[in-house]
C-alpha cells in the first residue's frame, strides 16, 4: 500500500485553530461577566446553551462531511466562524455577543470532527496511534496556550483583539483549504482504488468492542467537569482575587499537563484497552475537579488541576482513538466523538446552574457535578460487567457446542 499523504498541513491548521477557538471562547466569558455585567448563574446558563448547540451540529457535520466532502466542511466552518467573531465586534451588545456565540458554535462543528477524520484516514493499522497522538498533543498544547497567553493578549493588544485575531485566522484557513483540497485530490487520484481500503482486520488486531462505548461515555462525564470549571473561573477569579491576566495563567495549569499527558500517552501504549487505568482517570478526574472548584488558595487550585489535567487527558485520548480504531468512516465517528463531547459540553453547566438557582450556594456545582461523575464511575462499572457477562456467556456457549460434536463424533 502507497504511504499515507503528508498531514501536515492539518496540524498546522488544526494547532491555530485551537489557539483562536480557546483565546476566543475562554476570554468572550470574562468579557461578558467584567464588561457586560453577566452573573454566575447566566454565564452557566450560556454555556449550557453552548453545548447543547454542539451535541446535533456536531453529529450533523460529520455526516456531511462524510457524505459531501470533508473540505466542503471545513470552509463551511471556517467561513461560519469568521462572520460569527466579526458580528458581536461590529455590533457590541449582549445579544449580539450571544447570537454570535450560536453561530461560531454551530460552524464550530464543521471543523473538528473532519480534522480528526483527515489525519486518520489512509492509515495502517499500526500507524494510527501516532497520527491521533500527535494530533492531541498540538490541539492541546495550542489550547493551552490560547489560555495562558491570551490574558495578555487581551489586556496588552486590547479587547478588540477578541474578535480581529480569531477572524483573521479562520480567514487564513478558510483560503488554505482549498490548496490542502487539491494536495488532497492528487494524492487519492494517484493511488489504486484496491488501496484505499482499509486493511484487513485479523486475529490480533480484535479488541474489546465495549471499549468504544466506554470512551463516548467518560467524555461526556469527562468535558462535564472540565467546562464547569470554565464557566466557574470568573467567579473563582472575583472570589480568590486575580485580574483577568492571571486568572487567565493559573487555570492555564490543567490545560499544560494535559498536553503534557498527551504527550506521555501517545509514546506509552499501556494503556490501550485497559479497563483499569481508564476507570482510575474517573476517579481522579472526580476528585480533582472537586477540590478545583473549592479550591481556598493557589496551591491546592494547581494540584487539583494537574489531576484534573491528566485524567481529562486519558478519557479523550481513550474516546477519539477506540472511536477511530477499526472505523471505516472517520468524518461520521469523528461527528459522534465531538456529540459526545457537547452532551459534556452542555450537561456540566446546565447542571452548575441549576445548583446555584436551586440552592443560591456559588458553591453547588461542585457537589452537584460531582454526582453525575460518580454517576460515570458506575455507569462504566456497569458496561463492564455486562461485556464480561456477554463474554462468559459467548465462551459457555462454544464449549457446549464444542461438547455436542464430540459427542456425536
Amino acid at each position: 500500500m502507497k504511504s499515507s499523504p503528508s498531514k501536515t498541513g492539518y496540524y498546522v491548521i488544526e494547532g491555530v485553530h485551537s489557539f483562536a477557538a480557546s483565546y476566543f471562547f475562554n476570554y468572550l466569558l470574562q468579557r461578558l461577566q467584567r464588561t457586560y455585567g453577566l452573573s454566575g448563574l447566566e454565564i452557566l446558563a450560556l454555556c449550557s446553551i453552548h453545548g447543547l448547540i454542539y451535541i446535533p451540529m456536531s453529529w450533523f457535520a460529520g455526516r456531511h462531511g462524510q457524505r459531501h466532502g470533508y473540505f466542503g466542511s471545513l470552509r463551511i466552518g471556517f467561513g461560519g466562524m469568521l462572520i460569527a467573531v466579526v458580528f458581536p465586534w461590529l455590533v457590541p451588545t449582549v445579544w449580539a455577543h450571544c447570537v454570535g456565540l450560536a453561530v461560531w458554535t454551530a460552524t464550530l462543528c464543521f471543523t473538528w470532527p473532519i480534522l480528526e477524520a483527515l489525519v486518520s484516514e489512509h492509515e495502517s493499522a499500526a500507524r494510527l496511534p501516532d497520527r491521533v497522538g500527535l494530533y492531541n498533543v498540538i490541539w492541546a498544547s495550542t489550547s493551552a496556550a490560547g489560555v495562558f497567553f491570551g490574558g495578555t493578549l487581551y489586556t496588552r493588544l486590547g479587547e478588540a483583539s477578541l474578535y480581529w485575531m480569531p477572524a483573521v485566522v479562520h480567514a487564513v484557513q478558510f483560503v488554505a483549504t482549498y490548496a490542502l483540497q487539491r494536495r488532497h485530490d492528487a494524492w487519492v487520484s494517484s493511488v489504486p482504488v484496491e488501496s484505499h481500503a482499509s486493511e484487513p482486520e485479523t486475529a490480533a488486531s480484535v479488541r474489546p468492542a465495549y471499549f468504544a462505548r466506554l470512551g463516548w461515555i467518560g467524555n461526556p462525564f469527562n468535558y462535564m467537569a472540565v467546562n464547569t470549571v470554565l464557566a466557574m473561573a470568573p467567579a473563582l477569579s472575583a472570589r480568590l482575587g486575580y485580574d483577568v491576566g492571571q486568572i487567565g495563567r493559573i487555570m492555564s495549569a490543567w490545560q499544560v499537563v494535559r498536553a503534557a499527558s498527551f504527550a506521555v500517552l501517545w509514546f506509552w501504549h499501556g494503556w490501550h484497552y485497559r479497563f483499569g487505568w481508564f476507570v482510575g482517570s474517573l476517579a481522579l478526574l472526580l476528585g480533582g475537579f472537586v477540590a478545583v472548584v473549592m479550591a481556598p488558595n493557589l496551591w491546592v487550585l494547581l494540584v487539583a488541576q494537574a489531576f484534573v489535567g491528566w485524567a481529562s487527558a486519558l478519557l479523550y485520548y481513550s474516546a477519539l482513538f477506540y472511536s477511530m480504531d477499526g472505523s471505516s468512516t472517520k468524518g461520521e465517528h469523528g461527528g459522534i466523538h465531538e456529540a459526545f463531547i457537547g452532551c459534556g459540553i452542555c450537561g456540566g453547566p446546565a447542571v452548575g446552574a441549576v445548583a446555584v438557582w436551586a440552592t443560591g450556594n456559588p458553591m453547588s456545582p461542585a457537589w452537584a457535578v460531582g454526582a453525575f461523575l460518580a454517576g460515570g464511575l458506575a455507569t462504566a462499572g456497569w458496561i463492564r460487567r455486562r461485556a464480561m457477562g456477554s463474554v462468559a456467556a459467548t465462551n459457555g456457549s462454544a464449549t457446549v457446542t464444542a461438547a455436542t460434536r464430540r459427542g456425536v463424533e
